[in-house]
């Protein structure tokens, strides 16, 4: 995402928002910097300080009002003065939380209009129906396990961030890669633990633990705790995620994989986390794990417990962890 076109299409709603629209049917515009054959498209607020953007047709074209979930809605507004009457394709938003998602949204729309300019149209309705689940809440919410799971990985996701704004890339298990991330030959293998005592981890498979071929794997445990202040929720690491790499938009469907959408937002506002432990392992030859070549013939779906508490972790502090990421993501270039 060009984080220079998101800074001018989030000013320009600024500019739009410091004076009140004049009434409920109305909309306060301004020209964004995107042309079509038939104008530029337009950055727009309502009334109630929605954030719109409008995208101009054709005297034949028309829009077929879209409610596609709660708080995305595309329809057709029409804006005239005493001179000109011109129709828009109009793309709203009418959830504030959600002004940061929409932007993006936005902003794709735009890229994509910028390369496309003769179907402003059809690329809207493209770039939206991509979109469009990230407005909607998850079909079922996430498990505490799962939500555990998905934080701990978000710890390292920052982590790796701080080292390399591009590391949303790396970010590979919730396509379904046997790591969760992927630097590289190196991968990183991530397990989260509520636990109060103990290091055991659950390993799903033998491929889990093989490292990439001509490569190296880190087995990196969590230990968070569940806390009723301080701490952060997943809507905080998402923030900071967004705000340090350079993809927000291959953030937010990697998200989504993982059954986490900005929708979602509210419904996690209460569960915060606070990391007590992060131990990266490396896991070599003398790392205990079953290997395929040491599974009996006709055994299948081998899911094993390992106990870190026998293990000797690589690196447990903040700097060291700093320094090993450093030397990750170095060697991944």
């Amino acid at each position: 995402m060009s984080a220079h076109l998101r800074k001018v299409v989030d000013d320009h709603w600024g500019r739009l928002e410091e004076e009140q629209v004049s009434g409920p049917q109305r909309v306060r515009t301004s020209n964004l910097p995107v042309a079509t054959p038939v104008g530029p498209l337009l950055a727009a607020v309502d009334h109630a300080g929605n954030r719109h953007l409008l995208v101009p047709l054709t005297a034949h074209q028309h829009v077929r009002l879209d409610r596609g979930g709660a708080a995305l809605t595309v329809r057709e507004r029409p804006l005239e003065n005493d001179q000109v009457y011109e129709r828009y394709a109009d793309l709203g938003c009418d959830r504030r939380d959600l002004d940061g998602v929409f932007t993006g949204l936005v902003v794709d729309v735009l890229d994509a209009v910028g390369e496309n300019p003769d179907r402003p149209l059809k690329v809207l309705y493209t770039v939206v129906g991509q979109w469009r689940a990230l407005f909607q809440h998850s079909p079922a919410p996430l498990s505490p396990d799962r939500l555990a799971g998905l934080f701990g990985e978000l710890v390292v996701l920052n982590e790796l961030l701080a080292q390399e704004s591009t590391a949303v890339d790396f970010w590979t298990g919730p396509a379904g890669h046997r790591h969760d991330f992927t630097v590289g030959t190196q991968g990183i293998e991530v397990k989260t633990s509520t636990a109060a005592t103990g290091r055991k981890v659950r390993i799903h498979g033998v491929e889990q633990l093989q490292p990439p071929p001509d490569g190296a794997l880190d087995l990196v445990w969590v230990r968070v705790e569940r806390v009723a202040e301080q701490g952060s929720t997943i809507s905080d690491l998402v923030d900071r995620a967004r705000r340090t790499g350079d993809d927000d938009t291959g953030l937010l469907f990697k998200l989504a994989e993982a059954g986490y959408r900005p929708a979602d937002a509210d419904l996690y506002q209460d569960v915060r986390f606070a990391v007590r432990e992060q131990r990266w392992y490396e896991v070599d030859d003398d790392f205990p794990r079953i290997t395929p070549s040491s599974v009996p013939p006709g055994v299948s779906d081998l899911d094993y417990t390992v106990d870190l508490d026998q293990q000797q972790p690589e690196v447990t502090d903040s700097r060291e962890i700093r320094d090993r990421i450093a030397r990750i993501t170095q060697e991944s270039k």
